[in-house]
């Protein structure tokens, strides 16, 4: 059976919940060392209360993760440049300049649909929910003032259920909801008794209801049907204390997306960076507490005073006092001197830097900052050659945030602004294949390509050699070709580039102008040539009369 009551769904998401338990505790403790600002995974936290800094002496957790989700958000979808493109699936068809103007035009008003949402505001807090609990979700919603709104649900809103391929086939996602909210989201008759009374009589106004959205792609539907109990993904949402169906609607796409940073088979849920991270994150934290204490022992030492009637346990806190007995001290006394076993703070600087060292190294902040180098040096084959190597450890993370999550938003944003007539006629060559595929062309994912890139250039490079000394084996290099293979790797605007009628139009004018100029050229030589024989026989004839 298709179609989940809302019984079905409240048993589901209990029995969901019951089984992630442990999850939720190791998301909380990863909470309180890389992600402060976030929500509280299993504590309860009021709007407005102070930071929970508890576990840290040390903010390096807290550095690199950010560095993590900034440098997917500013090298996989920068802001403030392209990061994909559009290509059809039949590589002939995006030799015509009007298809390719077609794709540019249609990604164009995908790119201003993103930057006019909050779409670069919510993915921030996707990528880094990603690097610190290995899982985040992401949803995107219709909208009547920006086409489309996007958010970043906390990772203990969501529950994911994998099929047998490994795909994550369920969403169940808690909300929770005033009276109020809830009228304005649902109306008065779907929802229960108790809470419009809440509604009418003004009582507990902030109590809030919790309310589950069931999100599946939809297995059976009437195909010739469009309302939204037929549409591909079905949308039911129950009031979780009644277990009512409150709402059923549907969705074209699917509009929820997972990312889990590494997946392992049979594991819904994912790992991150910062759980291989966590361990050296605790021992550095308690080196900061020690470090910190020999600093201040340094700074605002013990001190000994003599005895008043009392001899008290011995004490080496900073600022602690110990009393002694003046005439058993050896050597005598001062009367108040400071004393304590100091330490040495600077050992446990040195101890500290390298694990932040390490720290860094497993959060990915090296492979990031590494970009820096490559701005600086566009030209230092070295420099690409180490970015490479470093991308190899982000490449299926980068994938999956490829297939799983921008793919689908891309995808969606097209079929919303398609429904809403935003998007330009496509031209004839497509009616009849209208099928494309996105291309990314940010910097992360060039890094990437970089190899196919520098595998093309080198090769023309080295045949450039060979023809100094043998020219004839230019012969087998299409430029063409090779151009069209470059500006496919490289993402650049196909706006530069002329089609191949235009090209053959141009070549062939040249060709004729070339032509036409060495008619001219061997009419003159020829003109030349008369003048020349015709002087030289007049010289001739004169020779011979004198």
């Amino acid at each position: 059976m298709d179609r989940m009551t809302g019984k079905d769904i409240c048993k589901n998401h209990s029995q969901l919940l019951g089984n992630r338990r442990n999850w939720e505790s190791y998301w909380q403790t990863l909470h309180d060392y890389f992600y402060v600002e976030a929500e509280n995974i299993n504590r309860t936290y009021s709007s407005g209360n102070e930071l929970d800094f508890t576990y840290l002496w040390d903010s390096t957790s807290l550095e690199t993760a950010d560095i993590l989700a900034n440098g997917f958000m500013n090298y996989l979808t920068p802001p403030s440049s392209k990061w994909f493109a559009l290509r059809t699936k039949n590589p002939l068809l995006m030799e015509k300049k009007s298809v390719s103007l077609y794709l540019e035009d249609l990604s164009a008003e995908v790119y201003h649909a993103l930057n006019n949402s909050n779409f670069y505001n919510q993915m921030f807090s996707n990528y880094k929910a990603s690097g610190v609990y290995g899982t985040s979700i992401f949803l995107a919603e219709e909208d009547f003032e920006t086409e489309v709104r996007f958010y970043a649900l906390p990772v203990k809103q969501t529950c994911i259920v994998e099929d047998a391929s490994q795909r994550i086939k369920e969403y169940y996602i808690l909300f929770e909801y005033t009276p109020y909210q809830a009228i304005r989201r649902f109306g008065a008759e779907a929802l229960s008794d108790d809470l419009k009374r809440e509604n009418d009589v003004g009582r507990d106004s902030n109590k809030k209801y919790q309310f589950i959205l069931y999100i599946a792609q939809r297995h059976q539907r009437d195909l010739n049907k469009t309302n939204k109990q037929n549409m591909p993904v079905q949308a039911i949402w129950v009031q979780k204390d009644t277990m009512k169906i409150v709402q059923e609607g549907g969705y074209m796409e699917l509009p929820a997306m997972a990312h889990r940073f590494e997946k392992r088979p049979f594991e819904a849920y994912g790992f991150s960076p910062a759980m291989k991270a966590l361990p050296d994150v605790r021992t550095l934290n308690l080196e900061a507490k020690t470090v910190l204490r020999s600093q201040m022992k340094n700074t605002d030492p013990a001190v000994a005073v003599p005895e008043n009637a009392f001899i008290m346990p011995f004490n080496a806190n900073p600022r602690s006092v110990n009393y002694y007995n003046k005439d058993e001290m050896s050597g005598g006394s001062k009367d108040i001197f400071a004393f304590g076993n100091y330490g040495n703070p600077y050992v446990g600087l040195e101890a500290m830097e390298l694990k932040r060292q390490h720290i860094k190294a497993l959060m990915y902040t090296d492979v990031f900052l590494a970009f820096e180098g490559l701005t600086k040096q566009m030209n230092n084959p070295e420099v690409y050659e180490r970015i490479n190597e470093k991308m190899t450890m982000l490449a299926p993370s980068v994938g999956r945030f490829i297939s799983d999550v921008l793919n689908p938003i891309i995808q969606r944003t097209i079929g919303i602004l398609a429904r809403r007539g935003k998007l330009p006629p496509p031209p004839d060559e497509l009616r009849g294949d209208p099928r494309y595929e996105i291309e990314y062309v940010s910097q992360l994912a060039q890094a990437q390509k970089r190899t196919e890139l520098n595998s093309l250039t080198n090769a023309l490079g080295l045949v450039g050699q060979v023809s100094q000394f043998k020219p004839e084996v230019l012969d087998k290099i299409d430029g063409d070709k090779a151009v069209d293979d470059i500006w496919g790797i490289t993402g650049a605007s196909a706006q530069v580039l002329r089609d191949d009628n235009e090209v053959a139009e141009i070549r062939k004018a040249r060709a004729e102008a070339a032509a036409q100029q060495q008619k001219m050229d061997m009419a003159a030589q020829l003109a030349q040539t008369a003048e020349t024989s015709t002087r030289a026989d007049k010289n001739i004839v004169e020779s011979q009369n004198k």
